[in-house]
């Protein structure tokens, strides 16, 4: 079900698929960077990540005390197997940050490789290393503390930063608009839509680097609507937009802090808003199955599998099973297929109730999740 593989791009498979309708990379040139000190190359509009699987590397990263293999699980801002170091910058999220020529990308807190980790042996010890052991176990004696210490910060799972390393400048800005929109999908586009038709100012904020959320993976009638709905938003001059966006949070009196990324020669900007109104349309974050492994490379989600095909052309692997309780799934299996991928069977708890059983209580639940392993 899973196959792990960190060969550099000169020795794997290219999993670079056809043009498909709804990518976002621009094929008409390329960016060099190095991944754990390797040549590879990506397509403007790719991320570190996607640029990776198409040459074929399954594993971005270990685990946290056990060093387990990690791969893709989401495929986007939230996956939390590709947290990397890009050059002097770490905790770098993989799945979302875009390739920028010359970068520097590799593993944290890997040793000697990514591929072969000392600290895996954890495994091996695991049933003995409960939470909290290292708090318990070296408290003893207190004067042997500094070299306990000096042990346990190499397992501190966080990249590297150089001394010599000189802050950016991080702006900030003031804004009073009337509505805020937290997220940039169908439903906040739309709010965004009507409130600007009713003569409101709007501020319109998405975390992706592109608005439309699932309509941007979707068939031709999901792009219709996202070219509809994307081309009336910028006709709009009532309705600022804010990409590679997020809101932090909401405060008082309807104080919301919002960190913009991407700026030219800005890291980030914090935007102070004072809104009259805040719509919160964050859509909604998929949830693997639990079963053993399901945590290992080659265990994705459905939206990891459909970001990868339509958004940047990656064929996701070569087989696959697919575990699915909801329409995202059947999707996923229909995409698998579509660009060759050989569909070995598909498990679902809708048609087969002996294998996974439903309760009604369980069954919202159930609706949001979906797993699929391929290699």
């Amino acid at each position: 079900m899973t196959q792990q593989d960190t060969r550099p791009a000169s020795a794997a498979t290219s999993h670079r698929l056809a043009a498909q309708p709804g990518e976002v990379i621009d094929r008409s040139s390329t960016l060099d960077f190095t991944w754990n000190g390797a040549a590879h190359v990506a397509h403007p509009g790719d991320t570190i990540v996607s640029a990776l699987a198409a040459a074929g590397v399954r594993v971005f990263s270990r685990s946290f005390k056990y060093q387990r293999p990690r791969g893709l699980l989401t495929a986007s801002f939230h996956d939390p197997g590709a947290t990397l170091q890009v050059d002097d910058e770490p905790n770098v999220r993989g799945a979302h940050r875009l390739v920028a020529a010359g970068m520097e990308v590799s593993s944290q807190n890997t040793w000697p490789s990514l591929r072969f980790d000392v600290k895996s042996t954890n495994q091996i010890v695991g049933r003995f290393l409960g939470p909290g052991f290292y708090y318990k176990t070296f408290i003893k004696p207190q004067r042997l503390w500094p070299a306990y210490e000096k042990i346990l910060a190499r397992f501190a799972h966080a990249g590297a930063t150089s001394p010599d390393t000189t802050a950016g400048y991080y702006d900030k800005r003031y804004v009073h608009p009337d509505v805020l929109v937290a997220g940039g999908g169908p439903a906040g586009l739309v709010a965004a839509l009507a409130a600007a038709q009713a003569g409101a100012r709007v501020m319109l904020v998405e975390e992706e680097h592109h608005l439309g959320g699932h309509l941007r993976w979707g068939g031709a009638s999901d792009l219709a609507a996202l070219a509809d709905l994307t081309g009336r938003v910028a006709r709009s001059e009532n309705i600022e937009v804010l990409t590679n966006s997020v809101v932090l949070g909401r405060y008082d009196d309807n104080w919301m802090g919002v960190v913009q990324r991407g700026l030219p020669g800005v890291p980030e900007r914090l935007v102070k808003a004072r809104a009259k109104v805040l719509v919160a349309a964050p859509g909604l974050m998929e949830r693997p199955y639990v079963f053993e492994g399901n945590d290992l490379p080659g265990v994705m989600l459905s939206t990891a599998i459909r970001r990868l095909i339509n958004l940047y052309a990656v064929r996701p692997g070569q087989r696959a099973v697919v575990l699915s309780a909801n329409a995202a799934g059947d999707a996923a299996a229909d995409d698998l297929r579509r660009v060759g991928v050989d569909v070995v069977a598909v498990v679902d708890p809708r048609r087969h109730r002996g294998v996974l059983p439903v309760d009604r209580g369980n069954q919202a639940k159930q609706s949001r999740m979906t797993s699929i392993g391929v290699n």
